[in-house]
């Protein structure tokens, strides 16, 4: 980005780093070290711990040299000349946190640093200097595992080129050859290129520490020039987005499907921009709502209310806008390009479309708005379906970034999807939550398979596929118990394993002795013949209630025909998540000759009556072996669980009852599924 221009077109956009008045001379500290950008060897620019940086060139023949920066230090400083001929000088403010571009002018000419690294910016290679910034830790090199960044080379016949672009990869990519990924594309700003967010943004070290912390689930990042530097930046306002949207949707994103394992539907495709990157991702997702179901605008605009007016099918398509600034681009009521984008965000929450605000503390039209906001917004992506209506935290200039969101009080609150969340005296953890890193794979120990197996369902009439997990040292010649784990209404066979990850816990838990080797089965729970997440996946229930008969009568009897399991009910049990849980509960404790062990977290509103699931409670607690009811507090789908446990404490039907701190999540789920096969097959 050039952080020393200003355009009518984005004067609201691009205001963050207007400088601020600062009349107190503050003392300088001596504690200046090399800048973390700096070329190797080389001590110069430094940094101190109050912000200020330090600049040194050796120049003996130069009449003038000034350092050009923008932010807080916009229209830059002269430097001083020595004896020497090095010429030396100090900010005459702290800089903000975080990274900036900068160049030096030497007689009227411009130059980069040779101290320092380069980064493209501004339409041209810059220098760069970094503040350490004091949440540095969400996107610090750690020894961790890393995922990778590539370049590729893809056609473009539209522009008669081969165009460049960069795919990052989570860690074990490459280990699982059966998983695929949802993909975020992800755009830099003007004066920028592809390079922009793995250089400049650390989108990938971001990624790696997220992962690592199980703070989102692994995605593609593909990052590719927008062609946003073919005109002047005063040119702005007549910018044809139709060249790059033609290169973006009929080029490259056919290429990515065609060469990474890619989940390539809508409800797993985002885009997010900052900047100009943000007003492209709004322009071309608003128009291609079949191909884009997450949206995330960075310092670059906002969406609002008429935006989703006259965009047909965006509250039924749209499972996330995300928006987020830097405080200091909001100071003195500024209006932003589109609207006041706190104002348009609670508009569009209030509409009940997935609504997310950001602010970024203390931070301008720079590079660590831009990271922190891919850091929220990344932990809101490719979530469960119903979790999409949940309300999201509001971060407002004054807050940290790392503040944890707010709890809901016990007696009431904000639900989000099923309305208000009351809590009763019952509703409260039956067990401590996991340890960390329960379900990260752990290098040193024995490892189970995971298979995508098809089977033929006389129910469907036609082929299907299910994930199964195969125990270490699987063995034709012991038997096995078996789980059966069903996925939510946004997901299918493969959910499970991208979100919660069974297969590490299992293996954990057995390396642990904690728990009997078992096979897990993941069927996809959409009974019909195009049972992919697709289009609207709420008008799919009537499939999820016919899975009944697909379960019992196909998936069954594959599994027991193909692999060496028990086949009594004792050794059978059937759980899921959301309308997984729902089914579950329907179908195992109405087919209780079938299964003994039953699961159902956060349990959707398919869910039959209480008086319906157990319409005889006697014969319930002589077959039952265990009955496992779970949710999180801020969940607002809590009311159908509630019913459920209050039936069966009336009536006297032993079950496990847990209630923690989460919402409708990926971590629920883990949780749960965690918890809940330490109790199985005993």
């Amino acid at each position: 980005m050039n952080h020393r221009l200003t355009i009518t077109l984005l004067a609201a956009v691009i205001t963050g780093g207007i400088c601020l008045a600062q009349t107190d001379q503050m003392k300088i500290t001596e504690d200046f070290k090399p800048s973390t950008l700096n070329q190797p060897g080389q001590e110069y620019p430094q940094v101190n711990s109050q912000r200020y940086a330090r600049f040194r060139i050796k120049a003996p023949e130069a009449k003038s040299v000034r350092v050009s920066l923008g932010g807080r230090e916009r229209g830059g400083f002269s430097l001083d000349k020595g004896e020497d001929g090095f010429w030396t000088g100090v900010t005459q403010k702290p800089l903000d946190e975080g990274f900036h571009y900068y160049h030096l002018t030497v007689d009227g000419g411009t130059f980069n640093d040779p101290g320092t690294l380069n980064f493209y910016g501004s339409t041209r290679w810059e220098s760069g200097i970094e503040i350490p910034a004091h949440d540095q830790e969400f996107y610090a090199l750690k020894d961790i595992p890393h995922g990778r960044v590539q370049q590729i080379l893809f056609s473009s016949k539209s522009t008669g080129t081969s165009r460049r672009a960069f795919v990052y990869t989570p860690p074990d990519y490459d280990k699982d050859l059966t998983k695929r990924y949802p993909v975020l594309y992800l755009q830099h700003g003007w004066g920028e290129d592809e390079t922009a967010w793995s250089n400049q943004g650390h989108a990938n070290l971001v990624m790696d520490n997220l992962i690592t912390e199980g703070k989102t689930e692994p995605f593609l990042i593909v990052m590719t020039y927008g062609m946003t530097n073919e005109i002047r930046f005063g040119g702005l306002r007549n910018f044809d987005i139709g060249p790059f949207q033609t290169v973006l949707l009929d080029e490259l994103i056919p290429y990515i499907d065609a060469n990474f394992r890619t989940l390539s539907d809508q409800p797993n495709r985002a885009m997010a921009g900052l900047s100009m990157g943000g007003m492209e991702t709004k322009s071309i997702t608003l128009k291609n709502l079949d191909k884009f179901s997450h949206i995330g605008l960075f310092s670059g605009g906002s969406i609002s209310l008429e935006d989703v007016s006259n965009t047909p099918g965006f509250k039924e398509k749209v499972k996330l806008v995300f928006v987020s600034y830097g405080s200091r681009e909001l100071e003195g009521g500024r209006r932003r390009f589109g609207g006041d984008p706190k104002e348009n965000a609670d508009a569009l929450k209030q509409a009940g479309i997935n609504s997310f605000f950001y602010v970024s503390p203390d931070t301008a039209h720079e590079f660590l708005s831009w990271r922190r906001s891919l850091r929220e917004f990344a932990q809101l992506l490719f979530k469960e379906d119903f979790s999409s209506s949940t309300t999201p935290r509001e971060t407002s200039a004054s807050e940290r970034s790392d503040s944890p969101p707010p709890r809901v009080r016990r007696g009431g609150g904000r639900g989000g999807f099923g309305g208000p969340i009351e809590l009763g005296s019952d509703d409260k953890p039956a067990f401590a939550d996991p340890p960390a890193g329960f379900n990260a794979k752990r290098e040193n120990i024995p490892h189970g398979e995971v298979t995508m197996v098809e089977y033929d369902s006389k129910t469907v009439g036609t082929r299907r596929k299910m994930l199964v997990y195969t125990p270490p040292g699987y063995s034709a010649d012991k038997k096995y118990p078996v789980l059966y784990l069903l996925h939510g209404i946004g997901g299918d066979e493969t959910e499970w394993q991208r979100f919660c990850h069974p297969e590490n816990i299992i293996d954990n838990l057995l390396a642990d002795g904690e728990i009997k080797p078992m096979i897990v089965v993941m069927p996809n729970g959409r009974a019909q013949k195009n049972d992919r997440a697709e289009g609207n996946v709420f008008a799919s229930a009537p499939a999820f209630a016919a899975f009944e008969g697909d379960l019992l009568n196909d998936v069954i009897p594959a599994i027991e025909t193909n692999y060496s399991v028990y086949t009594d009910r004792e050794h059978r049990a059937l759980a899921g998540l959301s309308m997984g849980g729902g089914q579950s509960l329907n179908f195992g404790l109405g087919h209780l000759d079938v299964f003994a062990w039953i699961g159902g977290f956060s349990s959707a509103p398919n869910t039959k009556p209480p008086a319906e699931l157990v319409p005889d409670p006697a014969t319930a607690k002589v077959k039952l072996r265990l009955l496992w009811l779970a949710c999180g507090n801020k969940d607002g789908l809590i009311r159908i669980s509630q019913h459920v446990h209050n039936y069966l404490k009336e009536n006297n039907v032993p079950h496990i009852w847990h209630v923690d701190s989460n919402g409708h999540d990926a971590t629920e789920w883990a949780n749960n599924l965690y918890l809940f096969v330490q109790h199985l097959f005993m």
